[in-house]
């Protein structure tokens, strides 16, 4: 697993657009303050005949990725189990943000943590907790259920302007070591 870091920050790219239509203006880091505060999310992946999966998750932004909780039987945790490659999408009033990258399941419990920190500074109403290195949902009741973490590290984000006409923008990744995913594997 990769992880974006400060010594790559992408610049952004200009798309074909229809004639006449604007480009976005958005610089990466406007992309980013976007992504952080968003509050909806949504996350595909591909089950094992190529059939697309599409659910909203709750997710938080941490060290440059998008970071989901998932139950260990989800649908969605079978998929990337075999293909870690994903898209996030963030909806917005004028763009909509589409986030291509590789889920990591986390496994390290100080990143755990600090995951799981960023939940109720969003979501008020939500406290996840870490114990054993395991991720739980306290609305579970107990601790029988432990959640899968998963990091996303971007591959290529694009933003799609909605005012004045479609435009797009993409901002393209390169990558570095991570330590907050489990080096890309999801098992």
């Amino acid at each position: 697993m990769a992880r974006y870091t400060a010594a790559v920050e992408p610049a952004g790219e200009r798309l074909d657009s229809p004639r006449g239509a604007p480009l976005t203006g958005l610089g990466w880091v406007d992309v980013q303050g976007r992504i952080a505060g968003a509050r909806d999310y949504l996350v595909a992946t591909t089950g094992p005949g190529g059939a697309p999966h599409v659910v909203p998750v709750l997710a938080v932004w941490v060290e440059g990725m998008v970071c989901f909780v998932t139950s260990r039987g989800a649908r969605k945790s079978r998929n990337l189990a075999r293909n870690s490659r994903c898209v996030v999408t963030v909806p917005g009033s004028d763009v909509d943000l589409v986030f291509e990258g590789v889920a990591g399941l986390v496994r390290d419990e100080g990143r755990l943590r600090e995951i799981a920190g960023a939940f109720p500074v969003k979501y008020p109403w939500w406290h996840p907790f870490v114990r054993g290195g395991e991720f739980y949902d306290p609305a579970d009741g107990g601790l029988d259920d432990p959640r899968y973490v998963y990091a996303v590290q971007p591959v290529q984000v694009f933003a799609f302007g909605k005012e004045d006409g479609f435009s797009a923008t993409r901002w393209r990744f390169r990558t570095a070591p991570s330590s907050i995913a489990n080096e890309g594997k999801t098992r």
